[in-house]
């Protein structure tokens, strides 16, 4: 009889989902990756043959993360990452409200407990409602 990590496993394989939980692991920690610089520019797309495709958001910065691509990869080798890939284009906007939310005076324990309260919620209109909402809490809580 198979143990239920084993069929568990086998599930993800299948379903080609381990890709989808490495994907997710790195947006949470990006920040914390690859520095906050770097983060602001480029955004974890997708994975495909232990390859991380990455947004960049013009053409400066994708040849600049040329120079840097080394240095990432040793930072994301935990996850199974073996190679970079680099697409121009536009950062999803949750991030770029989150930034945005940085300068109304949110702290990075408020980000994080935002993005970990949420991290749980699959439908990303859903996801991005309570963002809105947790940040206006906490930004108003402080003005108080």
């Amino acid at each position: 009889m198979q143990s239920f990590q084993s069929l568990l496993n086998k599930f993800n394989k299948s379903f080609k989902l381990e890709d989808g939980v490495v994907i997710s692991a790195l947006r949470d920690r990006w920040t914390d990756l690859v520095g906050k610089t770097i983060a602001v520019h480029t955004f974890p797309d997708m994975i495909k043959d232990r390859q991380l495709t990455l947004i960049v958001d013009s053409p400066q910065w994708r040849h600049h993360l040329d120079f840097l691509k080394n240095d990432i990869c040793e930072k994301i080798e935990r996850y199974g990452i073996d190679d970079l890939k680099f697409r121009i284009g536009k950062i999803p906007e949750s991030k770029g409200k989150i930034a945005k939310a940085v300068e109304a005076k949110l702290t990075e324990d408020d980000i994080r407990y935002i993005e970990n309260t949420i991290k749980n919620v699959k439908d990303e209109e859903l996801k991005e409602t309570f963002r809105k909402l947790i940040a206006h809490g906490l930004v108003k809580g402080k003005k108080r």
